[in-house]
């Protein structure tokens, strides 16, 4: 499961945006103790701390999606999604419960981390150093088939039917969890070894094994056993073709920092000057004062890509398929990655 310093706000977010859209007029329940009209309860809400993250992440989402939302397209977010569901295979829909979200609601989360990523590299430098260090080890796109089942048993059950002959599409068909993938013959979308959700286990045998080969034996991951077949292994070119996907991947590690967390901050209130962001009501002061916790006297023009400056030379070449799709994705690859967030 990813971890974002700011999941939080983000959870709020998605479990009650709607509420700042009442009629204040309306009454929500009448009692012999009396009624509860919409005026009352916002007045309420808003006194809390919940409420004021609440309206706080509202007004962060929307700055976010305004500057941001181009560069963090639909297919990164549902890739994302697709290969941290396939990791939990038929126990995903508790997962969801035990952290009462949907799968809608989680799949916003992920968009608003991989638009949180793509807000930080503009005000946070990546150096060439980094850059260099993280490309070491770096491998490009790998393609797999996966087959996620419950229990050992059925891992070996799995494994002895290949073993015998049997195809790997066929046995995910049949055994695997996850029915996304299992209807596919197990294939996931493509992931790189900075993704943010992709089990670094996953990613270490991908890397060890030859195209066509599969696992001999079952990887144990959020309590599943998961058996994968490389299907394809990109060949990896030189450090420009990848400066985006390597500069998400050290900002996902640095968003996950918790001793950044004031620096984000901050870069969330320039993000939301950008945007001239204005409390107007007077009637909810908590509110207002929530958000000037966030905006700050800052010149933002000073706002510059992390990689702009370590090689303009390399601008040309230097897109890659998605921040965290591609590499992942980004909960930007989001992340986001993992980077801090894998198990």
């Amino acid at each position: 499961m990813r971890k974002f310093v700011w999941t939080a706000i983000v959870l709020l977010f998605l479990a009650g945006s709607a509420y700042l859209a009442l009629n204040t007029s309306k009454v929500l329940v009448t009692s012999k103790a009396g009624a509860i009209t919409e005026a009352k309860y916002m007045s309420s809400v808003t006194k809390t701390s919940a409420g004021e993250q609440l309206f706080v992440s509202m007004v962060m989402n929307d700055s976010l999606e305004r500057l941001y939302g181009s560069s963090v397209s639909t297919t990164t977010v549902n890739n994302e999604y697709t290969q941290e569901k396939a990791q939990y295979g038929s126990s995903w829909s508790s997962f969801l419960s035990e952290e009462e979200t949907t799968a809608k609601a989680y799949k916003k989360q992920i968009r608003t981390e991989l638009l949180l990523v793509q807000a930080v590299k503009n005000y946070h430098k990546v150096t060439e150093a980094q850059l260099k260090k993280a490309y070491k080890t770096y491998t490009p796109k790998m393609n797999v088939s996966i087959i996620t089942v419950s229990s050992s048993s059925k891992a070996d059950t799995v494994l002895k039917n290949l073993k015998a002959g049997k195809s790997f599409a066929s046995q995910a068909k049949q055994y695997s969890g996850d029915t996304t993938t299992a209807a596919n013959g197990g294939k996931m979308p493509s992931f790189d070894s900075a993704s943010p959700v992709v089990s670094s286990k996953i990613i270490a045998a991908a890397k060890a094994l030859k195209t066509g080969d599969y696992s001999k034996k079952a990887i144990s991951v959020n309590s599943e056993y998961i058996i994968l077949k490389l299907n394809s292994k990109s060949k990896k070119e030189s450090i420009g073709s990848y400066r985006d996907v390597l500069a998400d991947s050290i900002i996902n590690k640095w968003i996950n920092t918790s001793s950044n967390s004031t620096k984000i901050q901050k870069i969330i209130g320039k993000v939301m000057n950008k945007n001239d962001v204005q409390v107007k009501t007077s009637q909810y002061p908590a509110l207002k004062n929530a958000i000037d916790q966030y905006i700050v006297s800052t010149n933002t023009s000073s706002e510059t890509s992390s990689t702009s400056s370590t090689s303009s030379s390399s601008s040309s070449s230097s897109k890659s398929s998605s921040s965290k799709s591609g590499s992942s994705s980004s909960k930007s690859s989001s992340s986001s990655s993992s980077s801090s967030s894998k198990k």
